[in-house]
């Protein structure tokens, strides 16, 4: 089949575009690269923080309760899982939850194997 010039001409890329676009490629992963790094920072941080505002709710429920004698609920701060805005954690149980909510919590799935 015989192509024009003009359309095989619309499909060559030049070495230069090649090169600018995987330098361009490498910026931008090693941008993504520093984002998900500075995220699993700010998670561990967030989780510690979390932590020691639970331990000195628990500790001052503890004081109130040992010093008056008074008797309060200690507020607890807790990370809710960002998967699905209809997944509700209090109708958590161990039933199989399925396959699409199963991949969207990041759970391995198993196809039915017949061996």
């Amino acid at each position: 089949m015989w192509v024009p010039k003009e359309v095989a001409g619309w499909f060559q890329i030049s070495k230069d575009t090649v090169a600018a676009l995987r330098e361009e490629l490498a910026a931008v992963k090693a941008e993504r690269d520093a984002f998900k790094s500075e995220v699993m920072t700010s998670r561990i941080s967030q989780d510690w923080l979390r932590v020691k505002v639970n331990q000195l709710e628990l500790q001052n429920t503890a004081l109130l309760e040992k010093a008056y004698d008074i008797k309060v609920p200690a507020p607890e701060i807790i990370r809710q899982p960002s998967v699905d805005p209809k997944w509700d954690p209090r109708n958590f149980s161990f039933e199989d939850v399925g396959n699409e909510m199963a991949g969207k919590l990041g759970l391995p799935l198993y196809g039915d194997k017949d061996n």
